[in-house]
């Protein structure tokens, strides 16, 4: 049953692993599709305000010429010399000659008719028409200031040659009038397409805007999309495969465990904890550890965690206890006493209590010898585990709450809880003297044990100054690397021997890593 629910969740974990590769690289495609084609935008923009800035700059220079010069009727020579202009100007269709605002002559015609109201005045003093027909065909940009005029098409004014067209729009607005537009375009920009504008460096006023429609920036983003699908793919196959590793970790770790108790791979470490106004070894802790045949390690978080989720944390526990007594038989010459670590499986099995007594008998053990620490987030727990608990604490065992701070219990809960000691977590022993916002935690922790009536243990001391601190909050005892790490029976055996000739020296002075 656990194998299939885990490889459903494998399953489901990669399918989700996937989608949100291919989501991220979606992502990541049109936002570089819609830079691209912003800064194409831009360029484009930019190139069409340069050219209309050279129409309107090159039909002022021959303007300005023709206004000084003599010519000033409509004869042959006149009329010629109009002509050879509109042909060697590329942006120019027609010149007229236009005083006190009557045309009388231009380039292609002796026409005389009055000129129409102009439609703006530019900031260079020249007037605009924007729709001049005159006598062409076709409307115009008139462009002037008397009496001589440029005729001019209004797609010079925009029309430039990117190198990807695509579905290109551009637009002339001068004082929120549109002066001239790209030709050909399928229909007219609306505020869901992309745009980026320049404005002209002699005129605020003149402003020029490219346009894309939306469906060229999703021709874009799915280019950009197919050159990152093959990063994709290969992303997911690395997920998928760093998933089956978990998964198939997760299947064969039960069976491992199992293995690694025959094989007697695991090995129980003691932590001593000290009284901290005499610097004696008063007990110690009982920690688990896991070396491999083949010499590699497994962390305690997760063997341990899963254990727990596995139904097979009471295989430890019994282990443990087992170990615990074994060694404790050996010491018989002291009165230390070791603590072990209990799960909420433990407290569950109706058979824990008449186990751990049989052992202790069987060892010729004084239950008070070995001491049962329990987290404090497996408190939150029914009634039966508390009468075990209870009946744990009437068989003579010390009851400790582990890692106190951290979860969930409140004064109320502990009020009625079957418990002697709470050990301060390191984390708050850590904030000792830092100015950190749990610096504090500890001292209140302290004085809630003693209005309880409980006594105290700090976990994760590693300074004199944080030892010292904790001794005048009245904390009875201490355990962390200041004094002495997790160490093999054999090591603890010559480590109490050591401590009975003069009292605990720290090992340093200085902080030390935290223990594993």
């Amino acid at each position: 049953m656990r194998k299939k629910k885990l490889f459903w969740q494998a399953i489901l974990i990669s399918i989700l692993a996937c989608v949100a590769v291919t989501m991220f690289a979606a992502w990541l495609a049109r936002g570089q599709a819609k830079k691209e084609l912003q800064s194409y935008l831009q360029d484009i923009a930019e190139q069409a305000m340069l050219r209309s800035d050279r129409v309107f700059a090159v039909s002022s220079q021959f303007l300005d010429k023709l206004n000084n010069s003599a010519l000033n009727d409509c004869s042959e020579e006149h009329q010629q010399r109009l002509s050879e202009i509109a042909f060697d100007e590329l942006f120019v269709r027609n010149v007229l000659y236009a005083p006190d605002g009557i045309v009388q002559c231009s380039a292609a015609s002796r026409l005389v008719y009055p000129l129409p109201k102009r439609d703006q005045k530019t900031t260079m003093g020249r007037s605009l028409w924007f729709e001049f027909k005159g006598d062409l065909p076709k409307p115009s940009v008139l462009y002037g200031a008397g009496p001589y005029y440029a005729v001019m098409d209004s797609l010079y004014l925009v029309d430039i040659l990117p190198v990807k067209k695509r579905g290109l729009y551009i637009e002339a607005v001068l004082n929120h009038r549109i002066l001239a537009s790209s030709q050909g375009a399928k229909s007219k920009p609306d505020n869901t397409w992309l745009s980026q504008s320049r404005v002209s460096k002699t005129n605020p006023e003149y402003i020029i805007t490219a346009y894309l429609p939306l469906e060229e920036l999703q021709r874009a983003w799915l280019d950009y999309f197919e050159d990152l699908l093959p990063l994709c793919s290969v992303i997911c196959l690395v997920l998928i495969g760093i998933i089956i590793w978990f998964t198939r970790r997760s299947f064969t770790m039960g069976l491992e465990i199992i293995e690694g108790l025959q094989l007697g791979e695991f090995e129980v470490y003691y932590q001593p904890m000290v009284t901290l106004a005499t610097g004696e070894v008063c007990c110690a802790e009982a920690l688990l550890r896991w070396k491999r045949q083949n010499g590699s390690k497994i962390s305690p978080d997760l063997f341990i965690g899963y254990a727990e989720e596995n139904g097979q944390i009471s295989l430890l526990t019994q282990y443990v206890l087992e170990k615990v007594a074994a060694d404790l038989v050996q010491l018989a010459n002291t009165d230390i006493a070791v603590s072990v670590n209990l799960a909420g499986a433990d407290l569950a099995s109706p058979m824990f209590v008449e186990n751990l007594a049989a052992l202790c008998k069987k060892h010729q053990l004084a239950p008070s010898r070995i001491e049962l620490e329990i987290t404090e987030r497996s408190l939150v727990m029914g009634q039966n585990e508390i009468e075990v608990i209870t009946r744990l604490r009437q068989a003579g065992h010390v009851i400790l709450i582990d890692d106190f701070g951290t979860g969930y219990s409140s004064l109320s809960y502990l009020h009625n809880l079957p418990v002697d000691i709470l050990k301060i977590d390191k984390s708050f022993v850590h904030a000792l003297g830092s100015g950190a916002a749990t610096h504090y935690v500890a001292s209140h922790i302290v004085q809630m044990a003693k209005d309880l009536g409980l006594s105290v243990v700090a976990e994760g001391i590693e300074t004199s100054v944080q030892a010292d601190t904790l001794k005048e909050m009245g904390v009875e005892w201490g355990q962390g690397w200041l004094y002495a790490k997790a160490m093999p029976y054999a090591d603890l055996k010559q480590f109490l021997h050591a401590s009975t000739l003069a009292s605990l020296k720290p090992l340093s002075f200085a902080p030390l890593p935290e223990a594993v």
